[in-house]
């Protein structure tokens, strides 16, 4: 049996799970501040969340990862992935978090943004870089609030030429 292969698998699956909770929480903040990727980036910045544990376990995790001793030893990626794994189910478990109602622009986010992270993390699996795979999810954790913006603003460039072109329709109709 190959436990490298086991424990490189549960690392990939171990980061989605983490990448989703973190994706949850950026979300809900994303939300309470109207969508607005300037205003969700000041709240980042001024809270002090850029370098909050639930994104520095991560990236220590992705350092260990980028270790020979990862490379070697089926056991340090195990014991990577546990530490991965609590830290997901502390997030799922935290009464900080608020229940997420997402609007439709917020639904589209988060497809688009786990869409990217799926095709991304598939092609590396199937790559045969399982350890790489993992590693990748390990550094979108660490930095799930970037690719939650980007995706956002391209959303919000499509959101406001709808809401221009209906607008104008409307104008339209009117006169």
């Amino acid at each position: 049996m190959d436990y490298q292969l086991i424990t490189n698998i549960s690392l990939v699956v171990a980061g989605f799970m983490s990448l989703a909770m973190m994706l949850r929480y950026d979300m809900v903040m994303l939300q309470k501040l109207d969508c607005s990727s300037k205003k969700f980036m000041h709240w980042l910045y001024d809270s002090d969340e850029t370098y909050s544990g639930k994104r520095i376990v991560p990236m220590a995790a992705l350092v260990a990862c980028a270790s020979t001793y990862a490379r070697q030893s089926w056991m340090v990626v195990a014991l990577i992935t546990i530490a991965i794994l609590a830290l997901a189910i502390t997030m799922m478990l935290s009464k900080k978090t608020k229940s997420l109602k997402l609007s439709t622009r917020g639904i589209v986010t988060i497809l688009i943004v786990l869409a990217i992270v799926a095709a991304c993390g598939t092609s590396l699996f199937i790559a045969k870089f399982t350890l790489e795979a993992g590693m990748f999810m390990l550094l979108l954790t660490s930095f799930s609030y970037v690719l939650l913006v980007g995706v956002n603003w391209i959303v919000g460039l499509f959101t406001k030429k709808t809401n221009n072109e209906t607008q104008s329709i409307n104008q339209d109709e009117e006169i």
